[in-house]
């Protein structure tokens, strides 16, 4: 009996103080638009040559990225410095750095390959923009 008075209490409460939900705006797009995208991936790389590229993003080690891998990666809307890096010592590639700069909402594409010119004794690694349409 008591909690069905507590109930009925509660009811009139609700109803005397005009309680009601109203639709609210929520702005999602202002805390998500300032971010970019990232997006750098390997080529299967030279045949025979496992192994794995550091990936710095200025300064910081983003992480190591194999044949035929995709790092992705949220950031802030500024510039930054790519250093792409082999850690295997006997095969001697040539690193690479890259700056770049993303706008918020910007999905930037970027492929890493390993090549070597012609007369050149050592491979480098080669990152290379890639358009979307």
């Amino acid at each position: 009996m008591v909690r069905l008075f507590q109930i009925f209490t509660l009811i009139f409460l609700l109803v005397s103080c005009d309680v009601g939900a109203s639709p609210q705006v929520l702005n999602v797009a202002s805390t998500s638009s300032d971010h970019g995208t990232l997006v750098l991936g390997r080529s299967t790389g030279i045949p025979g040559m496992f192994g794995r590229f550091t990936v710095i993003l200025n300064g910081k080690v983003l992480g190591m990225l194999g044949e035929n891998q995709i790092i992705k990666k949220r950031l802030i809307q500024g510039r930054y410095t790519l250093t792409i890096r082999d850690d295997v010592e006997y095969r001697k590639f040539l690193g690479t750095n890259i700056r770049f700069s993303i706008n918020s909402g910007q999905v930037k594409y970027l492929i890493v390959n390993s090549e070597k010119k012609a007369f050149d004794s050592r491979y480098r690694i080669v990152v290379k923009k890639v358009k979307r349409d």
